[in-house]
């Protein structure tokens, strides 16, 4: 089966690389990463070979293959020569080997964070794909555990004691700069920590442990070389271990015990599976040096994150592990560490929304300009905008999570997108939100940012311009008995298992209640309270 997957996959990819990539005549190579698309020196032979959109070369494949489906499952990037290929792979193919070809033809896509390995399964179990979220245990290990040093041999772990007597004897506060130092990354990327005791088995090779207990990352601390010099080390998944220097100075407060928060942080990047990236600008968490410039993971490696675990956020890939987000006692929200870890991740959000609303959702990508590489050189060492690494694509989904209400599709790679000043239905509810990669895209990681604003209406203003008047009438009467939720000013309003008759006179008492003012009392004492008139609007939802 495998063999029949590589096989397709290249005869398709094969097929969709000679249709993408031919435009005309007498081009020369071009170098890797210029805005100008690279094309092939060789000339179009057939008519149908004049580069379209490519929903019509997918149909094309479709018709010489005789592949149903093509275009569902599809990577783009640059080669190592030049090129920009767009590559289809046969639907339902495993995402395993989508991502084993997409190596073998684009290398590891941009120059970027490097990557050296992913937690393939920790205390909770096997980890699944590539961009799934992880969960892991973490303990500190008793004083006394044997520890190994930078040139062999062991000690016994000292940092319980070495750090309370740092810390004044305060236990609590320098084990918080841990915990804080977890929470960040799991603030950050879809990582999930669980602090739990440690038995103190053998150190580095003893696996995490639900029952012992004993953390899928464990900490413990001795002399290394002195102060100065080496700060800490930490193993690759699936060990994740860290040692720091128990000589050095740990106390120190300034910003918040930085020193030490960025030292744990960094450590446990290469516990996650983040190598070293240079230059050295102090402007990456996972630079060989250490600096207190920043606080914390960076875009660099936030991107190495997101594209081992995927982010905070995840698993939202379909409507049904939408990521709420809940509008009920505010107006903005606003998520931050959003990302398309690849170009067949596809993100789904679900908002929960009050009656009388008009929304506008923004998708806007977030990086920066800079150099990085490995220090190892691979990958080597170029400049990169992360801002421009996929073309974002916005959707807006009715509570059926199915029929898209509004679309922004029309930017390009690194352009936000906006669906702005749309009126949802008048009861409000679940909306869903889906963002996802278009064509042009490179595999790679994209963060954005998403955020979603709400304006209130007042109730019965159906065409959202902000009053209620005759034109919000003629519409609710017009489309009186129908199933349009546009219409519908709260889902049970409307009873339609009534009879018509019943249905007429629950209509009417409804209409009446928006639309006519209740009674006024009159400022003459004695006298009845009378109806004032109604406002005049016009027709056509003009100015109240």
């Amino acid at each position: 089966m495998e063999r029949a997957y590589r096989l397709l996959g290249c005869l398709t990819g094969l097929l969709v690389v000679g249709l993408a990539c031919a435009d005309s005549q007498h081009h020369a190579h071009t170098p890797l990463f210029v805005s100008k698309l690279p094309l092939p020196s060789w000339a179009p032979l057939w008519e149908w070979e004049q580069p379209r959109d490519l929903a019509f070369q997918h149909r094309v494949v479709e018709y010489v293959t005789g592949v149903q489906g093509v275009g569902s499952c599809c990577a783009e990037g640059v080669t190592h020569d030049g090129y920009r290929l767009h590559l289809c792979f046969a639907p339902g193919t495993p995402e395993w080997y989508v991502d084993y070809i997409s190596r073998l033809i684009f290398g590891d896509f941009l120059p970027a964070y490097d990557v050296g390995a992913r937690w393939t399964f920790t205390s909770y179990g096997s980890t699944g794909a590539q961009g799934n979220p992880i969960q892991l245990r973490w303990s500190f290990v008793p004083d006394g555990t044997q520890l190994p040093g930078l040139s062999g041999g062991t000690a016994p772990s000292n940092l319980i004691a070495s750090m309370n007597s740092k810390f004044g004897g305060d236990t609590t506060l320098w084990q918080n700069q841990f915990r804080n130092s977890f929470a960040r990354w799991a603030e950050v990327a879809g990582l999930r920590y669980t602090e739990v005791n440690d038995d103190g088995a053998a150190f580095p090779s003893s696996p995490g442990s639900a029952t012992a207990p004993r953390g899928d990352v464990r900490i413990g601390g001795r002399n290394l070389d002195g102060a100065g010099g080496v700060l800490a080390f930490n193993y690759l998944p699936n060990v994740g271990d860290m040692v720091i220097d128990t000589s050095e100075n740990w106390q120190s407060r300034t910003n918040s015990y930085r020193f030490l928060r960025n030292v744990v942080m960094h450590e446990h990047g290469h516990g996650i599976g983040l190598l070293h990236v240079v230059p050295v600008t102090e402007t990456k968490l996972m630079e060989p040096y250490l600096s207190l410039r920043f606080d914390g993971p960076q875009d660099d490696d936030i991107r190495g994150a997101h594209r081992l675990y995927g982010d905070p956020y995840e698993v939202n890939g379909t409507v049904a592990t939408a990521t709420p987000i809940d509008l009920t006692n505010t107006n903005l929200a606003t998520l931050s560490f959003a990302s398309l870890d690849r170009t067949a991740d596809v993100d789904f959000y679900r908002l929960i929304v009050p009656p009388s609303r008009r929304i506008t959702i923004t998708v806007t990508p977030v990086g920066g300009v800079y150099q990085v590489g490995g220090e190892d050189g691979n990958p080597p060492q170029s400049t990169i905008d992360t801002r421009a690494i996929q073309n974002l694509q916005l959707e807006l989904r009715a509570p059926d999570g199915t029929t898209v209400l509004a679309s922004a599709t029309s930017n390009g790679v690194g352009q936000a997108e906006q669906i702005a000043n749309f009126v949802l239905y008048p009861a409000g509810g679940n909306f869903y939100v889906r963002v996802f990669s278009g064509t042009g895209s490179t595999n790679d990681v994209q963060r954005y940012e998403l955020r979603v604003q709400t304006v209130t209406l007042p109730t019965g203003d159906v065409d959202g311009n902000g009053c209620v008047d005759d034109a919000d009438l003629l519409a609710i009467l017009f489309n009186f008995g129908g199933n349009d939720p546009r219409y519908d000013l709260n889902r049970r309003w409307l009873d339609r298992r009534r009879r018509p008759a019943d249905r007429a006179v629950q209509l009417r008492q409804r209409v009446l209640s928006i639309f006519i003012p209740p009674p006024q009392p009159s400022p003459r004492a004695g006298r009845e309270p009378r109806l004032l008139p109604r406002p005049r609007g016009r027709l056509g939802g003009g100015a109240c």
